[in-house]
């Protein structure tokens, strides 16, 4: 995973609960999409959705309970 993306997809995870961190995640997805014009911001903000949806699942724990129970 590239750093910028791992970046917005922790602002994105903290943006979730602060109202500060959502304008540090603004801030960082117009600086993203300054970089990569072809998309637009709303193209960026659901593909950083996305990404955040699989990156939740990855870092997330396996249940507790062992498949045989």
């Amino acid at each position: 995973m590239k750093p910028e993306m791992e970046k917005l997809l922790r602002l994105f995870d903290e943006a979730q609960q602060s109202r500060q961190a959502d304008q540090l995640f603004e801030m960082e997805l117009g600086n993203l999409h300054s970089q990569y014009p072809g998309p637009s911001r709303e193209q960026l903000r659901r593909i950083v959705r996305t990404a955040y949806l699989r990156w939740l699942r990855a870092n997330s724990k396996p249940p507790t309970i062992p498949p045989g129970a």
